[in-house]
């Protein structure tokens, strides 16, 4: 009796935070596409006993990622070598002009999920219940949970921010130019920057990345070096190269193909091809990966099973 109450309360908890969370303005599916390109989309994502801040619908989230991306046009004009040509992220809008943002509360609690990579191990959770699966487009999530010092974890397909770390709370608009800096890391990482190829790099940074004072993207500031958007390093991708940047380029790379479909194509870095070629032998591709690893796939077979062994195939709330 008692393990029926619980259940039935739980029952009523759960289908009382849908019923909340019901508001005008918001989404809980991916809306009609302007553009069939490829796209950044952005989520808010809550666990199932998480605070609902409306930071989808109140204007914060939409606010600070289009201060990113302006961010993101200076510098890359700014850079040498763009031929002062600024470039975006094409970000994901909806037909009237706003960033399309879709609001997820996952049926699993805080407690569930504060062990667990929550932005991209739940690759598995969204693609299987969610349908989040298309493969142009880069699922960006905003988790309104506290991380402590770990502000954010990406790779190419899904990445995000943990909202709370760091001690940011309350008005998210305080924090503006400390989310500036954690986005633009992040998205990086999406974009398979940290690339073994690019110079300096070690674990996906920069090798001088806690000392590093000059204010790059990749280590936390706003700029882009030229080691990393321009670098011209035979066989190796740079990211003004990226199809998920705008105006595109006329030989673009996507992230996808290549760390996802372990693609190389072009990009035949010696050091590229030689972590590939020991990454099939012993079909570890996770440690013997070329750059921030692939959190999107189709999963099945194998991912499935390490979905499955995560815990999260259940129901999306």
């Amino acid at each position: 009796m008692k393990i029926l109450l619980i259940f039935f309360l739980s029952l009523i908890i759960n289908t009382s935070l849908v019923s909340a969370d019901n508001k005008p303005g918001r989404f809980f599916e991916d809306q009609p596409d302007v553009t069939d390109e490829h796209q950044i989309h952005f989520i808010y994502l809550l666990p199932s006993d998480g605070e609902d801040r409306e930071l989808d619908i109140n204007g914060s989230m939409e606010t600070i990622l289009e201060k990113v991306n302006n961010t993101m046009f200076e510098a890359t004009k700014a850079n040498k070598g763009s031929g002062e040509i600024g470039k975006k992220y094409r970000y994901d809008y909806r037909k009237d002009g706003k960033l399309d943002i879709t609001f997820i509360r996952t049926s699993k609690n805080w407690k569930e999920l504060k062990d667990k990579s929550v932005n991209t191990q739940m690759g598995h959770y969204f693609h299987q219940v969610g349908g989040f699966n298309n493969k142009k487009k880069t699922y960006f999530f905003w988790t309104d949970v506290d991380k402590g010092e770990h502000g954010g974890d990406a790779g190419v397909g899904i990445g995000g921010i943990f909202v709370k770390s760091n001690n940011r709370s309350g008005d998210v608009m305080k924090h503006e130019k400390d989310f500036l800096h954690i986005n633009l890391h992040e998205l990086l990482h999406t974009q398979l920057m940290g690339i073994r190829c690019m110079d300096g790099m070690k674990n996906i940074h920069y090798t001088n990345q806690q000392d590093d004072k000059s204010g790059h993207q990749l280590s936390y500031g706003t700029k882009l070096n030229r080691n990393l958007y321009t670098h011209n390093i035979e066989g190796c991708p740079q990211l003004i190269d990226s199809v998920y940047l705008t105006p595109t380029s006329e030989d673009p790379y996507n992230p996808y193909e290549i760390m996802c479909e372990r693609n190389l194509g072009k990009y035949t870095h010696p050091k590229l091809v030689k972590i590939m070629q020991k990454a099939e032998k012993k079909n570890k591709w996770y440690q013997n990966r070329i750059g921030p690893t692939c959190n999107w796939r189709d999963w099945t077979g194998e991912f499935a099973k390490s979905g499955e062994k995560f815990g999260f195939f259940g129901e999306m709330k």
